[in-house]
C-alpha cells in the first residue's frame, strides 16, 4: 500500500514536518508504508528497503511477543488513542536505540483507523550519557557513604579511647591529690618524730650531766646516755632525709597534678573537635543520601518503555 500526502493546504506543512522530524507510517497490519530519510537513517535502512517491514522488526523479540506489545497496538488501533513515551527499539545492525516517540492513529471519513503515524527523536546519546551520569552519581554516593561510615567508626573509636584516657586522667588526678595528702600526713609524723628526737637528745644531755655528777658509780648509766644521744642524732638525720625525699615526691606529685589538669583540658578540647568532625561526617552521610535520592529520581524520570 502506498502512502501519499493529500490536501494542498496541508502539503507544505507536512513536507516541513517530514523534512525536520523522523517520521514513519504503518498500516493497520503494522507494516511500514512510508519512512522519511531521517527515520530510515535512524533505523539503519534505506527508504526503499524499509517499506513493508513489520513493526516487530524494530522491537526486541521478548517485547514483540509480550502482552504489552499487544496492548500497545490495541490502544492505537481499537481504542484509537495516541501513545507517547520513551521507547527502546533496534536498528538494522541490532544496536539498541532509545527514542522519544509519539504514535497517533490516522482516521478516515468513517472514523476508522487506516494508518498509524510515528514521529520520533533519537535520544540514544542523551540517554546513554544520562545513564553514565546517574551511575557516577550512584558510585559517588556509595563512596561518600563508605567514607562517612568508616570515618564515623574511627571517630567513635577514638572518642571512646579519649573518654577512657579522660577517666584515667581523673583517676590519676585523684591519686595525686590523695598522695599529696598522705605526704602531708607523713610530714606531720616526721615533725613529731623530730620533736621526740630533740627531747631524747635533751634527756641524754641531762643524763650525761647527772652521770658526771655521780662519778664512777654511774659508768653503766653513762653508756645508756651516750646511746640515747647517738639514737637521737641518727633519728634527726633520718628524719631530715625522709623529709627531703617526701618534699621531692610532693614536688613530683604536684607536677603530675598540674600535668593532669593540662592533659584534661587537652582531652576536652580534642573531644570537642571530634564532635565537630562527627558532625561533618553526619553531614557527609546526608549529602550521600541526597545524591542517592537524586540518582533514583533521575532513573525514575528516565524509565524506558520497551
Amino acid at each position: 500500500m502506498n502512502f501519499t500526502l493529500a490536501g494542498d493546504q496541508n502539503d507544505h506543512l507536512l513536507r516541513a514536518i517530514f523534512k525536520e522530524l523522523a517520521v514513519i507510517v504503518f498500516d493497520t497490519n503494522k507494516h511500514v508504508v512510508f519512512a522519511n530519510d531521517i527515520m530510515a537513517d535512524v533505523l539503519g535502512y534505506s527508504t526503499e528497503e524499509i517499506i513493508g517491514l513489520p513493526h516487530k522488526t524494530f522491537c526486541d523479540t521478548t517485547y514483540a511477543n509480550s502482552q504489552s506489545y499487544q496492548d500497545f497496538w490495541f490502544q492505537l488501533l481499537d481504542t484509537k488513542k495516541s501513545f507517547q513515551d520513551k521507547i527502546i527499539r533496534k536498528n538494522k545492525q541490532g544496536d539498541t536505540l532509545i527514542l522519544e516517540g509519539v504514535y497517533f492513529p490516522v482516521l478516515d471519513e468513517h472514523h476508522e483507523v487506516n494508518h498509524v503515524v510515528k514521529i520520533a527523536f533519537d535520544i540514544t546519546q542523551r540517554e546513554t550519557t544520562l545513564a553514565v551520569t546517574v551511575k557516577k552519581v550512584q558510585e559517588s554516593a556509595a563512596v561518600l557513604t563508605h567514607l562517612s561510615d568508616s570515618g564515623h567508626q574511627q571517630v567513635d573509636l577514638l572518642s571512646t579511647n579519649l573518654t577512657k584516657v579522660n577517666a584515667l586522667s581523673d583517676q590519676n588526678q585523684q591519686t595525686s591529690q590523695s598522695l599529696e595528702a598522705q605526704i602531708e600526713e607523713v610530714a606531720h609524723v616526721l615533725q613529731d618524730i623530730n620533736r621526740i628526737a630533740q627531747q631524747t637528745k635533751l634527756l641524754s644531755f641531762n643524763a650525761a650531766i647527772e652521770t658526771a655528777r655521780i662519778g664512777e658509780q654511774a659508768a653503766g648509766f653513762r653508756v645508756v646516755t651516750d646511746e640515747m644521744q647517738k639514737l637521737a642524732e641518727q633519728t634527726k638525720q633520718l628524719t631530715h632525709g625522709i623529709d627531703a625525699a617526701l618534699k621531692a615526691i610532693n614536688a613530683q606529685a604536684r607536677l603530675v597534678l598540674e600535668s593532669s589538669d593540662a592533659t584534661k583540658d587537652t582531652l576536652n578540647a580534642s573531644q570537642q573537635r571530634l564532635f565537630d568532625v562527627l558532625k561533618s561526617y553526619n553531614q557527609l552521610q546526608e549529602t550521600a543520601g541526597l545524591l542517592k535520592d537524586e540518582a533514583r529520581f533521575l532513573m525514575k524520570e528516565n524509565e524506558l518503555t520497551t
